[in-house]
């Protein structure tokens, strides 16, 4: 450890020698953009005309914050500033500006219409979409606002970045680690939504997309709150789930103070029907195993979530804050019903021999304790950046499942199965930001040191308990940098470097024990241009992907008895290398990328003992695995009438072999490549009197991904009504009816030589929300942290 912690302390001293003596400064123009409320305005363009002639000599854009920035020497001229319903405004440069932007009437026409068009920029490797004042600022939760930024889509009750799977996501700079933040935060709320497709040297080799959330700051001292009722009523099975959130903010001049209280509950009722066949070699000769299974699986879960912090501006140039977050789980529960009618067949004498098995499962989970904390660090010493973040994590899950079987042929049996889960966490990531030349250098350092322990028997059944403690320290630095030049576009370009320990301590068998160290190097390369109206880039990455913790406890659990599952500690990491392109015009967006993975994670199955059970193992493949995505979206604007299309495929190139008892060769290969088609309509209606509509409808077809089938289509239909009243739409009242047609889950098959699984599932998402939401003096506060070791957090989950 404090080898570890002289590393960092090195790294971090040589970072900022480093920094400091790299250019001597230049003379730059700077300001700050705002409209005529004094809020700060993203996305302005700000380009400097050469006099008399006004060609143009260099440009930018506004940032988040309305900040901009002209680098090098300028010369005389003068500055124009544009932006989509404001007034073209000229100004002569100087070292400091602030411009206050004026609403150009004749072009705003009613302010029913102002600005509905969400405005999307491509800079680079990410895009940014513009929320505040669109159609997207009234779309609820900021999970129902994201599944309609360009460039993601939903996912159940999740929402994905097109062909890069779930993304990691920041508010504010801070890393979202609890997924219900997405439905507790309202979309009008946020300002812009950044999403990267392709992240740079700063974040995790493991990211493969980043979504970056920046909400509203809003002026003015004095308290603030926001209150928020709700209910989910399930249709079907009759479940009533209720919500409800109350966030109370203070800001004294440079102080801010906030809370947050929120209440969730969550039941499911989800229908399995699963038929299963496995061939293996036994002493008689092949025999095959076929289990036909019905199941009801209930689940319950419920808890309260707390949040107190505070930012702390200290001049112009200085922040720090500090938050911490608690997570109590109330009631968290499974109720698993499941009959089972087994077959054994001896392919040598064609005897057949049945039996039904039958269990009732209770499972209960226990959180003793959940935190997570961040504080943070945000500023400049001239024209070097710095964002220093630590983070603490630490939670403990304990899990109870009483397991009663019963079989033909036997009485029936009591069995008890534990679990517990202790997880603690110290990160720390620093990032030194820079001038140079013609563009922005960013260095810097980031550790993370995890410890995990796991204990777990199994009473009433020959397995045996397990002791597992797990160490694993990452201690990282990166470079970066990115430049623009006039006529070729921006580039860009970084590296990341990880050393990796890994110690695995088996308490009870010390024959399991392993220890592995890994140093690495992370490339990527970035390029866009714009071309007139149509902008592009070009990316290239090369990342790996961690297995979870639960894929590297090599403890067996239970399922039934001839079913089981394991991970394994010496599981390899996948490798990932991608190229990516993107091209954007007007209000249409291509994304097309291509992707090689080695030593992609997967389960397996293998059989067990001679009675036909079988075991689900996490296996690294041993051959590699490509995919090709391409991504078509349009979100245009028609009057009051704003749609948000998207047309996709993914296709997977896959080659499995698998030893199989029936074949004569004693193996058989597997391919997998049947493309997976996706399509968005998402229509929105944004009426007179804050009334709006919403008809909504997602397909995903028939399709393989990686070693699994999806053997039926999706369909998810969704209306959503809203009305607002009070000034700036303080009362708002929503309500969503989801999956109309009740065909929003999809039949799965798995086919793995000798072993073959189908299983149907029904899960109800059938459900009508209702919400009623408050606002008084809404405050948003300044929180700038951006978290550190994200990537470990997202294993432990």
């Amino acid at each position: 450890m404090k080898q570890n912690q002289k590393q960092c302390v090195w790294m971090t001293a040589f970072a900022l020698v480093a920094a400091s003596g790299l250019a001597k400064p230049q003379v730059t123009v700077s300001g700050i953009v705002t409209d005529e409320n004094k809020e700060a305005m993203p996305f302005v363009n700000v380009v400097l005309l050469s006099l008399p002639d006004s060609a143009f000599v260099q440009g930018t854009t506004t940032d988040a914050d309305g900040r901009f920035r002209l680098e090098g020497n300028v010369p005389k001229g003068t500055l124009q500033f544009s932006s989509v319903g404001y007034q073209t405004l000229y100004y002569t440069p100087s070292a400091q500006m602030n411009v206050q932007m004026q609403e150009n009437a004749t072009t705003l026409g009613e302010v029913a219409v102002k600005a509905m068009l969400p405005k999307t920029k491509l800079t680079g490797n990410s895009m940014v979409t513009s929320v505040q004042g669109t159609v997207l600022s009234q779309s609820g939760t900021a999970l129902e606002m994201l599944a309609k930024v360009p460039g993601m889509m939903a996912k159940e009750d999740d929402v994905e970045v097109l062909g890069k799977g779930k993304p990691v996501i920041y508010i504010n700079g801070r890393k979202m680690s609890d997924p219900r933040e997405l439905k507790q935060l309202r979309s009008e709320e946020i300002q812009s939504v950044e999403v990267i497709t392709n992240p740079g040297a700063q974040y995790d080799a493991t990211v493969s997309s980043v979504v970056r959330i920046k909400t509203v700051r809003r002026q003015g001292d004095g308290f603030g709150y926001a209150l928020n009722v709700g209910n989910s009523q399930d249709l079907i099975h009759g479940y009533s789930d209720p919500n409800g959130g109350f966030n109370l903010r203070y800001r004294r001049k440079n102080l801010d103070l906030f809370g947050s209280l929120n209440y969730w509950e969550w039941d499911e009722i989800t229908r399995f029907k699963d038929h299963l066949e496995m061939f293996y070699q036994s002493e008689d000769g092949v025999k095959s195993i076929l289990q036909d299974s019905h199941s009801l699986n209930r689940y319950h879960d419920n808890g309260f979530d707390y949040t107190l912090g505070f930012n702390w501006q200290l001049g112009t140039n200085h922040s720090l804050g500090a938050r911490v977050t608690r997570h109590d789980r109330l009631g968290a529960g499974t109720d698993l019903a499941l009959s089972t009618d087994i077959t054994h067949v001896s392919l040598l004498s064609a005897a057949e021999n049945q039996e039904n098995y039958s269990s009732v499962q209770k499972e209960k989970r226990h959180t003793p304790y959940n935190w997570e904390s961040n504080a943070y660090y945000n500023g400049k010493v001239g024209q070097l950046g710095i964002d220093f973040n630590m983070d603490y994590l630490t939670n403990k899950l304990n899990e109870e499942n009483v397991i009663t079987e019963m079989c033909d042929y036997t009485n029936s049996s009591d069995m008890l199965q534990q679990d517990h889960n202790d997880t603690r966490l110290w990160a720390s990531k620093l990032v030194l930001s820079y001038p140079v030349w013609k563009g922005q250098l960013e260095m810097g350092s980031e550790v993370s040191l995890v410890h995990r322990t796991y204990l777990g028997q199994i009473m009433g059944f020959s397995l045996p308990a397990s002791d597992i403690q797990v160490k694993e320290k990452n201690i990282a630095a990166f470079l970066s940098y990115n430049f623009q030049l006039e006529t070729l576009g921006n580039f860009g370009a970084g590296v990341r470097y990880e050393h990796v320990g890994f110690d695995y301590t088996d308490r009870l068998n010390a024959d399991n024990n392993m220890s592995r160290m890994e140093d690495e190097l992370f490339p990527n390369l970035s390029w866009s241009k714009q071309f007139g109206p149509v902008q592009t880039s070009l990316a290239y990455s090369f990342k790996t992907i961690r297995p979870n913790y639960n894929a590297l406890n090599g403890h067996v659990i239970y399922i039934n008895r001839y079913s089981f599952i394991q991970g394994d500690p010496k599981l390899k990491n996948s490798k990932m290398q991608e190229v990516s392109a993107t091209v954007r015009w007007s209000w249409l967006n291509f994304f097309i990328a291509y992707e090689r993975r080695d030593n992609t994670h997967s389960q397996l199955p293998f059989v067990f003992n001679t009675e036909g059970a079988f075991i689900m193992k996490n296996v690294a493949l041993e051959k590699p695995v490509r995919n090709l995505a391409a991504f078509l979206t349009a979100n245009p604007t028609f009057g009051c009438y704003n749609p948000n299309w998207m047309a996709g495929v993914q296709q997977y190139w896959n080659t499995m072999e698998f030893d199989d008892p029936c074949s004569p060769t004693g193996r058989t290969k597997e391919y997998y490549s049947r493309p997976v088609g996706f399509f968005d309509f998402n229509n929105a209606f944004r009426l007179p009197h804050s009334w709006l509509l919403e008809a909504n409808l997602g397909i995903q077809t028939r399709g393989e991904v990686n070693n699994f089938a999806m053997e039926t289509a999706t369909c998810n239909l969704r209306f959503v009504v809203q009305k607002c009243w009070l000034p700036q739409d303080a009362l708002c009242l929503r309500a969503t009816l989801a999956d109309v047609l009740q065909r929003s889950t999809h039949d799965i098959g798995v086919y793995c030589g000798p072993y073959s699984l189908k299983e149907s599932q029904k899960r109800n998402h059938h459900r009508l929300g209702v919400s009623l939401r408050y606002t008084f003096n809404a405050s948003n506060n300044k929180y700038k942290g951006t978290g550190a070791g994200k990537a470990e957090q997202e294993r432990m989950k």
